[in-house]
């Protein structure tokens, strides 16, 4: 976390300051991205936290399957643009996605199982 000085300058809670002025920079630069990126991860983890909240309702049958398909479909929407910012690394994003579309997929199966019967 960045705190100015009185005199303008930048320095980081407890840490020495940095000797150039590029390295001052660059920890200005470090600073925005970070923020940024906890932006995207905190947005991503809330979609995937409400996907899995309507994956729970349908199962439940207090809310729709075709709710949990669409809440599902926009988090693996929200999980692959922050893999494309590079926030999070492909391979992540794959696995995020396919534990949602493996919990929707069961609940499918179970539903087409309970209409069948």
């Amino acid at each position: 976390m960045l705190f100015r000085k009185s005199d303008g300058d930048f320095s980081q809670g407890g840490t020495e300051m940095p000797n150039t002025e590029s390295a001052l920079r660059a920890m200005r630069k470090a600073e925005k991205r970070r923020m940024r990126n906890q932006a995207y991860r905190s947005r991503m983890r809330t979609f995937i936290k409400r996907a899995r909240a309507a994956l729970e309702a349908a199962a439940k049958g207090t809310g729709s399957l075709e709710e949990a398909q669409r809440a599902v479909y926009e988090a693996c929407r929200i999980i692959d643009k922050t893999a494309s910012k590079g926030v999070i690394k492909k391979n992540t994003a794959a696995r995020f996605k396919s534990r949602l579309m493996q919990k929707l997929n069961a609940l499918i199966h179970q539903k087409a199982v309970v209409e069948a019967a």
